[in-house]
C-alpha cells in the first residue's frame, strides 16, 4: 500500500499542478483574452456574458472569433465578425462562453477552453 502510494504520488503533484495552472489567455479577474501577433484580438467577460473581437489592423485580413455557450437548447458554434479595423462585440442573456478561438482569414488559433463542462 505505502509504495503504491510512494509511485502514485508524483504523478498525482505533476496532475495537480497542471489542473491549478491558469490558462495563460486569463488575466485574474478580467475575463479571457487572446490576440493575433498585434493584429486581432477576442476578449471575454469575467462573468462570460460578453464578447468581442477587434481587427486591430484593417489590412483587408478579417478576424473573426468562433465559440460556443454552455445553453443545453442550441449547441451551435456561433461566429462573430470584426469589421476591418474595428471592433464587433456579442452579449449572451442566458448562456456564457465556455470556448473560443481567435480566426484570421481561413486560419484559426487553438481554442481557448474556459470550462469544459457542459452546464458551468
Amino acid at each position: 500500500m505505502i509504495t503504491g502510494l510512494r509511485l502514485a504520488a508524483p504523478a498525482l503533484l505533476v496532475a495537480g499542478c497542471l489542473l491549478a495552472t491558469a490558462s495563460p489567455a486569463q488575466a485574474a479577474g478580467t475575463g479571457w483574452s487572446d490576440e493575433w501577433d498585434g493584429a486581432g484580438r477576442v476578449t471575454v467577460s469575467a462573468d462570460r456574458t460578453h464578447i468581442e473581437v477587434c481587427d486591430l489592423h484593417g489590412d483587408n485580413v478579417g478576424f473573426r472569433v468562433e465559440y460556443a455557450t454552455n445553453n443545453p437548447f442550441t449547441k451551435a458554434i456561433e461566429s462573430l465578425k470584426a469589421p476591418w479595423g474595428k471592433c464587433a462585440s456579442d452579449r449572451l442573456w442566458v448562456s456564457q462562453v465556455r470556448v473560443f478561438k481567435l480566426c484570421r482569414g481561413t486560419d484559426c488559433k487553438p481554442s481557448v477552453w474556459i470550462s469544459r463542462s457542459p452546464w458551468l
